[in-house]
């Protein structure tokens, strides 16, 4: 063998050698306790005791029993343990959000050709070959669009890519309204409750001149804030005319803050 040859032999094994150990890199187990194991990874996925088998550099095996384990990525791919239609076992993540696909091994089978739905809340289906509408439009009702499309046809299985992007992204706005909502009513109470203190204040002040029209305009305040609307200027203006006593200053001056 002539030199060039040898030459293009070594070179050879020395890219193999190379992908090999850049292919392992971000092979990790991530365990259950917060622990990440890494190193030459071999997932043990046949029978009913699976796990995953680490290798460290230093040669030595670690092996993680599969509910142990929080996820594991192998050559590029992100698996987590998930109860599918056999029971617990590792899934490989094709789509992730509030509903994420796997892909899973079905019985008897070494290739990911499976496919199942997860709910964060839970709620999971495996995807079916017959009823796919049925099931589908159940599974899915909590997006009434989504669920509606299904059902009418519009989306079928071979647009299921399609139908969990606008499913989580149906979810991911309701839920952002939801939080929205909660934030504006946490605010309204927080400002509500300061005019609550004015208001029985003013209620169990002294008779003055104006205590009624007072009154009136605090309530007026007070459900304009709850519906969320803006306070204008002419109440507070009006109020600051009527509360003239020292002693209500203070309670006054707290409610008006909490508008700004």
């Amino acid at each position: 063998m002539n030199k060039f040859g040898i030459i293009h032999i070594v070179l050879f094994f020395l890219l193999m050698l190379s992908y090999l150990f850049s292919s392992g890199q971000g092979d990790q187990v991530v365990t259950i306790k917060g622990e990440t194991l890494t190193g030459t990874l071999k997932p043990l996925a046949f029978g009913p005791d699976k796990k995953i088998q680490v290798t460290s550099a230093d040669k030595k095996k670690t092996t993680v029993p599969l509910l142990q384990v929080k996820y594991y990525t192998f050559k590029g791919d992100t698996y987590r343990p998930v109860k599918g239609p056999q029971g617990y076992t590792f899934m490989k993540v094709v789509k992730d959000g509030y509903v994420t696909l796997y892909a899973f091994q079905q019985e008897n089978q070494t290739s990911y050709d499976g496919r199942f739905l997860v709910k964060k809340d839970g709620e999971s289906t495996e995807i079916p070959n017959l009823s796919f509408k049925k099931i589908m439009t159940r599974f899915l009702d909590d997006c009434e669009e989504v669920s509606a499309k299904v059902e009418n046809g519009m989306l079928s299985k071979k647009d299921l890519d399609v139908i969990i992007d606008e499913y989580n992204q149906c979810i991911e706005q309701r839920t952002q309204a939801r939080e929205k909502a909660v934030a504006t009513r946490v605010e309204a109470v927080k400002k509500i409750s300061s005019w609550d203190v004015l208001e029985e204040k003013v209620k169990t002040y002294e008779t003055f001149e104006g205590k009624e029209s007072t009154l009136e305009m605090i309530t007026e305040i007070k459900n304009k804030i709850a519906r969320g609307e803006k306070v204008p200027n002419f109440l507070t203006s009006g109020l600051k005319s009527s509360i003239t006593q020292p002693d209500l200053q203070e309670a006054l001056n707290n409610a008006i803050k909490d508008l700004e």
